[in-house]
């Protein structure tokens, strides 16, 4: 069974495989974005945006997307249901409103923020910490952190800082080299990721942040790089080029 949002919403697909207690693996995309989930009689059972895994990223992808496509394979599944049907898709339209809200000041949990004083509940930041990275200092849901985060930027005790948590990347590309000598076309980005320098260091270097989120998509959402972290860096990407978007289209 496959087809597109166009003529049926991902909600009333998950509603007629639940409906039908159908058990298998249920796939959708919408604008580059992938999520995976098992079902088992039609309960999810599991989810996932490429390596990122959990409720965490299942309430990540957009419960009723305007454009993609969807494919459902039957399969027997043994797995345990992540909590009863009703209740997860609830929890998944809560979080997606909390995501849509939060991200009216934060283009994503990528992002670093800073504060001028080590002072509680803030002091994370001190020195500057992206909010993926202040959630695990806390040791609390991404989402609590970037709650906490969108309410310190609100009340100004946060300010934000020009680079996300994906700068710190050292990726070494199969086709790169330590030399650009000879290369076809100096602007293409693997020949620059030899290892050498992370992502942040290249853009200090003068590659376009813009080039290098195109890059990182393309190259992450069609399966030529793999890269420990690459769901919630392509979900902060994405993320991250909606929101410029967004503030290019202002009038």
């Amino acid at each position: 069974m496959e087809g597109n949002f166009d003529t049926i919403g991902l909600s009333d697909v998950l509603e007629m495989i639940f409906s039908q207690r159908l058990s298998g693996g249920l796939q959708f995309e919408t604008a580059r974005l992938p999520l995976e989930l098992r079902l088992r009689e039609g309960e999810i059972t599991s989810g996932r945006i490429l390596d990122w895994e959990g409720l965490e990223a299942i309430s990540a992808f957009p419960l009723h997307p305007p454009k993609g496509r969807f494919a459902f394979t039957q399969s027997v599944e043994p797995g345990i249901p992540l909590m009863p049907f009703k209740a997860l898709v609830g929890e998944w339209a809560r979080m997606n409103d909390q995501w849509g809200r939060f991200r009216t000041l934060l283009d994503s949990p990528s992002r670093v923020l800073e504060t001028p004083r080590a002072i509680e509940p803030y002091a994370v930041f001190f020195g500057g910490k992206s909010i993926r990275a202040a959630a695990k200092a806390w040791n609390v849901p991404l989402i609590i952190a970037v709650e906490r985060a969108w309410r310190g930027l609100r009340e100004g005790d946060l300010s934000k800082m020009r680079k996300y948590a994906w700068y710190a990347l050292r990726i070494r590309h199969p086709s790169a080299r330590r030399t650009q000598a000879g290369i076809a076309n100096p602007s293409d980005l693997t020949v620059l990721l030899d290892g050498s320098r992370n992502l942040g260091e290249l853009i200090h270097g003068g590659i376009p942040i813009e080039h290098i989120r195109s890059y990182l998509i393309e190259q992450i959402s069609t399966g030529r790089l793999d890269v420990p972290g690459k769901g919630w860096i392509l979900r902060d990407l994405l993320w991250e080029v909606e929101a410029e978007q967004a503030v290019q289209a202002r009038p």
